[in-house]
Order: C-alpha cells, then structure tokens, then sequence
C-alpha cells in the first residue's frame, strides 16, 4: 500500500465512525454512510482506535465499498462518466497546445539526468493547462516522487455545494508523477495495496506519439489513461487521467502544459521548533481557486519507518478553511489549549492527529500535527506536547501572498 492509499485509508475509517449513528447501528445506515464516507476522497492523517474497531466490527466491506474496493474510478471518488456534469467535471481538450496523438514537447528545459534522490525541498516542474473545472490541485515532494494534481470537485451531498472540506468528492482528476532513478511510478496510478495489484515497473501499454522525443506508452482505458515516458535514462513520468472524457488527448494535453522550472519550496507559516533530529522527508500543498488550503511539513524520525509507501513518521502543517463545515469534530470538541478549540485524536501504531483552531490572524486557520508511526509520537513526546506544539505555530505576515513565504 502507498503512502496516500494508506492515509485515505485511515482517513475513511475516522469518518466512518464519524458518520454512524449513536447506539446501534442499522445495516442500512452503514451501508449509506460507507458509500458517504468512500466518496469523499481527501488524504488526511486522520486514525482512532475506536475508528478502527466500528469498522471492525460493523462490517468494513461496507465502508471500504466491499471486494475490490478502490477499483473503479466512481470507487476512488469520481462518478462514472455517463454521471458527471459535462459543464464542469469532462474536460475537452484545447488543440491550439498539442495535436491529437501528434509528439509532445513539454516547456523549458527538461531534465537530462535522474538524480537518484530527490531534494524535498525543491520542485523541479509546474502544471500548465489543467481541464476546466480543476480548481483543486496539489504539489508533492519527497525524495523518490515529485507529484502535482488537478482535480475537479463534486458536492458532497447531491445538490450540495462544491467546497474544500477535510472530506472531497471528486468528479474527475489528473495526476503527474515525476520518478528518480529507478523508482517505479506506475504502482501508485494503477494498482492498489488493497486488491494487491502489483503492475510491472516497465512503461505499461502500447507506444505511441513521442513526448521529448522520447519514447511515450499509454495503457487505460475510456475511463482513464496513463501516458508515461522517460525523461531521461532510468527516470520515468506519468500522467494519469480519470473520470473524464477523451482521457488520452487530456494527458497529452497536460504533459505539453508542463513547464520545467526548479523553485524553492515555502510555507505559510513560521520556523517550528519540530523534534531533535527530524530531518524533513517531503511537502504538500493544497490550493482551491488558486489561494492555499493546507501546508504541511512531513519529517522522519531516526529508528522510524523507513518505509518508501509511508516515509514519514510526522506531520506538521496549517489550513485555511479545510477544518470548517466538514471539520464536525472540531466544532463538537470541549477540548480547549491556551483557550483555543482543539482535538486530539489517537490510533494504533503511534498514529494520532493534534489540532488547534483558531490560530492568531486567521479564524479559520487549524494547525494539524500528525504522528503517523510510534518513534514519531515519541519524538512529539505525546499527545499533551503535540497539541502545545501545535498551540504554539503562528503564521507569517500576510499569509495569502506566497512572496512572503518561507522556506523549509
């Protein structure tokens, strides 16, 4: 299981447990809260021990969307395409950019060399064109992958509003996974840990058009598509589609919209005074309508996981507006630090997640940190000292201009 497969895991079964009604639990009712709680896709390090045993106990076919679970693009999220909305979740690709299955040529200069890791703290590419309706979108870093995402959202409730939330439908999404030397990006886009799907580390499906000039192959199907190409000897990208119509000229698209610019990464928020020997493993950031959503910092501990699929053991980051309507925890929550709402929640395995509310000069700002293995809830030194730290983060001044950013 990869890392985000294994985060919205955890982040299902909290919500699930979230969702099921007080004192006995009708089939019915668990039946319609796991199809609830399964489209909402939204990586979160969310994970309780009472959580893990309703789902247990109540049948977690049921909430995981039984055998197979994960499998389809409807499981992961989106609709079928005969169900999305063509206004907004199908995109239609322009083709004043690129030429449909002509070769590609993506912006900038393309790398030439695989590093065999990467700098956490560097990106090394932007998104370009992304379809309509893709007003959602992530960058990721790490020392293996670098990942940039595109994703159109979906009400929550039919006939509901489309709004960030720590839960997200998602009517349909495109995915850009950039590999260092030897690193396998194909098994995260395909294949699930869950159905144990383990898919070649060869470039899969049939060659077509060149993208660089390099060689291109495109495996899927009218659902989705997954172009690949190396971008330099042992170095692979993909770029996956889902859920929308003509899935292989959207990839096409996307990868000649890609432009190669290596940038520093920066966050929201001050130098946190993060446990001695952290050493920082990646970044994330969420943005919806181009203003930032969610920052977070992922260190490893020494004698920690170590693990490629979860490299991290802890999470620091701010949100802005994630934790609002969709946050029911923090608005039931008694839980008070320095007089500021909080939760705290913990799980099996060292998982937990502390948050504070109300951060100063942002009301709808939450800090969030994260343990996501037992050397990193020992590193927080426990629950009382992950909510101080959290307590504890400000913001920079004037958060909403990236200029004023820092780097990690």
């Amino acid at each position: 299981m990869n890392r985000d497969e294994e985060t919205l895991v955890r982040s299902l079964l909290a919500r699930a447990a979230d969702d099921l009604p007080a004192g006995g639990v009708p089939a019915q009712s668990l039946l319609v809260a796991g199809e609830r709680v399964v489209r909402r896709q939204r990586r979160s390090a969310v994970a309780a021990v009472a959580a893990v045993a309703a789902v247990v106990l109540l049948g977690s076919a049921a909430v995981l969307g039984g055998p197979g679970g994960f499998a389809t693009p409807a499981d992961e999220g989106g609709r079928s395409p005969e169900r999305v909305a063509p206004s907004r979740a199908v995109a239609t690709p322009s083709r004043s950019t690129a030429a449909q299955g002509g070769p590609v040529t993506t912006r900038g200069r393309a790398p030439t060399v695989a590093p065999t890791r990467f700098d956490p703290t560097r990106r090394s590419f932007q998104l370009g064109w992304v379809p309509p309706g893709a007003i959602h979108q992530a960058t990721r870093t790490d020392a293996t992958i670098l990942s940039a995402e595109a994703n159109v959202p979906d009400p929550l409730e039919p006939g509901g509003p489309v709004e960030p939330g720590s839960m997200m439908a998602v009517a349909g999404s495109v995915t850009v996974r950039m590999g260092a030397r030897g690193v396998d990006v194909f098994s995260p886009q395909l294949g699930s840990g869950l159905t144990g799907q383990v898919p070649s580390k060869e470039a899969p499906g049939r060659p077509v058009a060149s993208v660089d000039g390099h060689p291109a192959y495109l495996h899927g199907d009218r659902q989705q598509a997954l172009l690949s190409w190396q971008y330099a000897p042992g170095g692979w990208i993909s770029v996956t589609v889902r859920s929308m119509a003509r899935p292989e000229e959207v990839a096409r698209q996307i990868a000649a919209g890609l432009t190669w610019q290596e940038e520093r990464v920066t966050v929201p928020f001050r130098p946190v005074d993060v446990p001695p020997r952290a050493t920082l493993a990646g970044m994330e950031l969420r943005t919806w309508e181009g203003r930032w959503l969610n920052a977070t910092a992922y260190y490893r501990m020494p004698g920690g996981t170590g693990d490629q699929a979860s490299p991290q053991d802890l999470s620091i980051g701010v949100s802005n507006g994630m934790w609002g309507r969709d946050g029911s925890e923090l608005g039931r929550s008694r839980l008070r630090v320095d007089g500021r709402v909080a939760t705290a929640m913990d799980g099996p395995k060292g998982l937990g997640a502390y948050r504070v509310a109300q951060v100063p000069g942002c009301r709808d700002c939450v800090v969030d940190v994260g343990s996501e293995s037992s050397a990193g809830l020992k590193a927080l030194g426990g629950r009382a000292a992950a909510l101080r730290l959290a307590a504890a983060i400000r913001l920079v001044a004037d958060p909403t201009d990236p200029t004023n950013w820092r780097p990690l």
